[in-house]
C-alpha cells in the first residue's frame, strides 16, 4: 500500500481552513495569518504550499467551481430521461443549509473575479458549461421551439437558478426560491 500524499493532504487542510475563514470573514478579510490560526501552524507553511495569495484563491476557486459543477452534474445524472426541467430545478437547489454555505462561497469568488482574470475565466467556463447543459435539456423537452427562443430561455433559467439563492441568503422578501420556481415554470410554459 502506497504512502499518502502528505502535500496534497496538507493543501486540502489549508483549503478547508481558508473556506472556514471565507465563511467567517470573506476572501478579503482572510489572511494567511487567519488561515494559519485555524490550522495551528505557522503562516509560512501556507506560502510553502501555495506560494501566493492569488494561487490560494485560484485553488479555492477551482474547489468551489468543482463543487458547483458536481452539483450540476449530479442533478443532471439523477434526472430521469422522462423528467421535466422542474425536477432538475428541485435537484439543483438541494438542501437549504448546503445551499447557504455554497452560496456564500460562490458570491465571494464572483466578487473576487472582478479583480482576477484567472478566476473570472474559470467561472465563465463553469457558466458556459451550465448554459450548454440547460440548453440541451430544453432542446430535448421542447423540440418544436425556435432555437433563438431556446437560447433566451436557457440564459434566463441559468440566471434564475444561479442568483435566486443569493436573494434568499440576504433575506429579500417574497421567498425568492419559490418565486424563482414560479418564474421558471412561466418561462417553460412559453416554450410550449
Amino acid at each position: 500500500m502506497g504512502r499518502k500524499n502528505l502535500a496534497a493532504e496538507r493543501r486540502e487542510d489549508i483549503l478547508d481552513a481558508f473556506e472556514q475563514c471565507i465563511l467567517e470573514r470573506g476572501i478579503e478579510g482572510s489572511s494567511f495569518q487567519h488561515i494559519a490560526q485555524v490550522l495551528g501552524m505557522d503562516r509560512k507553511m501556507i506560502s510553502h504550499y501555495f506560494g501566493s495569495r492569488e494561487a490560494l484563491v485560484e485553488a479555492m476557486t477551482q474547489r468551489i467551481v468543482d463543487a458547483f459543477d458536481s452539483r450540476t452534474n449530479d442533478a443532471l445524472a439523477n434526472l430521469a430521461p422522462s423528467a421535466g426541467f422542474m425536477e432538475l430545478v428541485d435537484a439543483f437547489y438541494g438542501s437549504e443549509d448546503a445551499l447557504e454555505r455554497t452560496e456564500i462561497l460562490w458570491v465571494e469568488i464572483v466578487a473576487y473575479a472582478t479583480r482576477s482574470k484567472t478566476v473570472r475565466d474559470r467561472l465563465r467556463q463553469s457558466y458556459d458549461k451550465m448554459l450548454w447543459a440547460v440548453g440541451e435539456i430544453l432542446k430535448r423537452e421542447y423540440p418544436q421551439a425556435p432555437a433563438s427562443q431556446l437560447q433566451t430561455a436557457a440564459y434566463t433559467l441559468v440566471i434564475l437558478l444561479d442568483r435566486s439563492p443569493t436573494f434568499e441568503l440576504i433575506g429579500v422578501k417574497g421567498a425568492p426560491l419559490k418565486a424563482s420556481k414560479a418564474a421558471i415554470a412561466k418561462v417553460l410554459e412559453s416554450l410550449k
